[in-house]
């Protein structure tokens, strides 16, 4: 049988003062997939928090809420059933003798690199049975940014 995981992304491709184009991910076991869904839908509805978590959203009234989510999210980590990992680019490394195209796919290379090496995956098959991924994007809404998704898939 086929070992397979799923995979979250999302990204702040915003500048800051030392670092910019935040990539984050969450990787799940299917043997887990159930179990963490589960428990984290009865986290955010305990607290009666039904849209998007972000600490941008944090105000005196929710923090308490968005702390008791935090600390579950982490004892999931803790317990090996969530890998999170994070990927950003440091503003002090300027990239030098790039092409126009790669200037241009930026967004998309960096989230290429970030679920080819972040976690790790080439190096967990260690038997001859598949492994299947399953990644989970933000929503390419203009038909650009599709077509240049379509065109990196390719690669």
């Amino acid at each position: 049988m086929a070992k397979e995981y799923f995979i979250w992304c999302d990204e702040s491709l915003k500048k800051g003062k030392y670092y910019s184009n935040f990539y984050g991910g969450v990787l799940i076991d299917s043997n887990n997939k159930d179990f963490v869904l589960k428990k984290l839908k009865k986290i955010v509805e305990e607290v009666s928090l039904f849209e998007e978590i972000k600490w941008q959203k944090v105000n005196v009234f929710q923090l308490e809420k968005y702390k008791y989510i935090v600390d579950e999210f982490f004892k999931l980590v803790l317990d090996n059933k969530i890998k999170v990992r994070i990927m950003f680019t440091q503003n002090a490394n300027v990239p030098l003798n790039l092409e126009k195209h790669q200037w241009d796919n930026e967004y998309f290379l960096l989230y290429y690199q970030f679920v080819k090496h972040c976690f790790g995956l080439q190096y967990s098959n260690n038997t001859d049975k598949p492994i299947h991924v399953k990644a989970f994007f933000d929503y390419f809404i203009c038909p650009t940014q599709i077509q240049k998704f379509n065109n990196l898939k390719n690669i």
